[in-house]
Parts: C-alpha cells; sequence; structure tokens
C-alpha cells in the first residue's frame, strides 16, 4: 500500500505528495513534530515519543514493520516539507474493520491536506484491504478532528468515557465510523 507517491487535491500554495513514511525518515519526521510540538502534541501521547530522531525512527518503525496491528503511516509534502500525514492500524482482517488517523501542522491547516490526505487512505483502505468498517477516534475536546471526521462523512457511535490518560488527565474519546457504502460515498464526494 503506497507504493507510489499520490498527488493530493489540496488548497495548499504548492503541490503536496502523500508518500509512505518509514524509519529511514526519522531525522524529518522528528524535526517536523518538534518544530510544532505544542499543536500536535495537544490531545495526542505520540508526538512527544517522536520528537528526537530515535524517537521518530522508533515509531515509524513499528508501522514499517507492521507491528501490533499498525498497517500504514503516509505523510502529506510539499516539497521537501512534512505538513502531516494519515495512517491506518487496528486492522481486523476477519471483519474488514481498520482505524484511520490523522494530524497535521498548524501551517496547513485549513487548506485541504487532511482532508485530501484521509481520503487517499481511505480509498486504500477500500481497494486494496477491502474493509467494511473505518473507525475514527477523536479526543472529545478536539472539535477540529470532529469536524473533519464528519465532513468525511463519518457517522457519531458514541463516546468511550475517561479511556485514556494525557497531560495527567483522564479524557473520552468520541468514536465515529464509515461504513459499507459509506465509504464509497465519501471516496465519490472527496
Amino acid at each position: 500500500m503506497l507504493d507510489e507517491p499520490i498527488q493530493l487535491s489540496t488548497g495548499f500554495p504548492e503541490p503536496v505528495v502523500m508518500r509512505r513514511l518509514t524509519a529511514a525518515d526519522g531525522e524529518v519526521f522528528a524535526k517536523h513534530v518538534s518544530d510544532d510540538l505544542d499543536h500536535l502534541g495537544e490531545h495526542l501521547a505520540w508526538p512527544a515519543k517522536a520528537a528526537t530522531p530515535q524517537g521518530a525512527a522508533d515509531w515509524l518503525g513499528k508501522y514499517e514493520r507492521q507491528e501490533d496491528h499498525r498497517v500504514l503511516v503516509g505523510g502529506a509534502f510539499a516539497g521537501d516539507e512534512l505538513l502531516g500525514g494519515a495512517l491506518l492500524l487496528d486492522y481486523d482482517d476477519t471483519y474488514a474493520n481498520i482505524e484511520l488517523g490523522i494530524w497535521i501542522v498548524s501551517k496547513a491547516e485549513g487548506k485541504g491536506v487532511a482532508t485530501a490526505a484521509c481520503l487517499a487512505l481511505i480509498e486504500l483502505a477500500r481497494r486494496e484491504l477491502k474493509v467494511e468498517r473505518i473507525a475514527w477516534h477523536a479526543a472529545r475536546e478536539n472539535v477540529r478532528s470532529r469536524r473533519l471526521a464528519e465532513k468525511l462523512g463519518f457517522q457519531y457511535e458514541g463516546t468511550l468515557r475517561a479511556n485514556y490518560e494525557h497531560r495527567g488527565a483522564r479524557h473520552d474519546t468520541d468514536i465515529l465510523s464509515l461504513v459499507g457504502e459509506e465509504i464509497d460515498q465519501a471516496v465519490a464526494r472527496g
């Protein structure tokens, strides 16, 4: 999956290409994360672990080796600059379920980069993995994430109350999903 770069259709002033990230991208990824750590770490725990070259290589390596049901992490690049990316994880081939995740730096927010990256991975997951359910997990406080999921057609399913700890406090997670033909409709709208 994502063996060749994909040109993304965005409102970013420069062309944006999505490509697979590997442990070899550790240095570039670490700089990307550390340059906008407060923003990226606002609702996510992994940026704090991936803000150094070794931490980034370790985090990316788990996707490259497909450890713990991780499938793929792709980065959205404008030239050599990494703007954000999307990932697929928790793949269950028996039931054709997967989870989609996204992150984006402040500079690229509101320019369609996150939307385009998500649509690219939704299409890949449907075509190559034949998924029937794509889940989206968003911290209850992460209004931007929830808005993006709904824009893509994800439907709210419920809330996991106090299911994780971040920055010393317990937080709720909203669960949304695309199922069956909703997946095809999301790709067609994109």
